[in-house]
């Protein structure tokens, strides 16, 4: 069973805190409520969020500086922003700087559905990586954990296929060059284990890419180092499949 979807609102007003909480607990999400960006990141740091609503005016710490401190807490949730002001230079900035979104005061409840109904699509991925690199695992791990994301790690060949004859995944980020074994011959046991499963590779050696990709069938590339943004598109693109 897919986990709850958890929503932190930050605003200032309590009745927009209100209003979320008595809304998005209906549709059978989380709500957890933040009056200033110092509440929002302290709540953010000691537990894990899928979608964050932020305003951008706000006492102490406003929207975007909110924004940035969240975003380095939790890179992969989704976040949209808030405002009641017809222009905002501060809105401007937090969307050029990640932002999902924004929405305006007074709010349209199909808006906001629209939001949570884009955080349950991508929150449906069940993915493996396969690679012998630490970092790279850790990476993976941090960007994913708790985003309603099942992430599950391979160092090895050995690994790796025990992992894919007991889970069905989704999408499987695969090493091309591993120490023991080619990224290919693994691709092709893989694919007999689960055919229909997206396989995105991963290499810092071009010529290696090519090599693969003219003997099977990849959903896509990441050349290291890679940004955290290409890897969500990825994860997007499956989904909307």
């Amino acid at each position: 069973m897919r986990k709850k979807i958890r929503v932190m609102v930050v605003d200032d007003e309590k009745i927009i805190r209100d209003f979320f909480s008595r809304l998005l607990s209906l549709q059978g999400l989380e709500v957890v409520g933040a009056e200033d960006g110092y509440k929002a990141t302290e709540l953010a740091r000691g537990s894990v969020f899928d979608l964050f609503f932020i305003d951008v005016r706000m006492p102490g710490l406003n929207g975007l500086e909110t924004y940035r401190l969240i975003h380095k807490i939790s890179p992969a949730a989704m976040v949209v922003m808030m405002t009641g002001y017809a222009e905002d230079d501060l809105l401007e900035q937090a969307e050029k700087e990640g932002a999902r979104s924004s929405i305006r005061k007074p709010f349209e409840i199909s808006e906001i559905k629209v939001i949570v109904d884009a955080i349950g699509r991508e929150g449906a991925s069940n993915i493996l990586v396969v690679d012998d690199d630490p970092v790279i695992l850790d990476f993976f791990t941090n960007l994913l954990k708790g985003k309603n994301k099942s992430c599950k790690i391979a160092h090895n060949k050995d690994e790796a296929l025990a992992l894919a004859r007991q889970n069905k995944f989704d999408l499987v980020f695969l090493d091309l060059v591993l120490k023991e074994v080619s990224g290919l011959s693994i691709y092709k046991e893989i694919k007999e284990i689960l055919p229909e499963v997206n396989i995105v590779v991963i290499t810092g050696y071009p010529q290696k890419a090519k090599e693969i990709s003219g003997s099977a069938e990849i959903a896509g590339c990441l050349y290291k180092p890679f940004e955290i943004e290409s890897v969500l598109e990825y994860i997007r693109k499956i989904n909307a499949k």
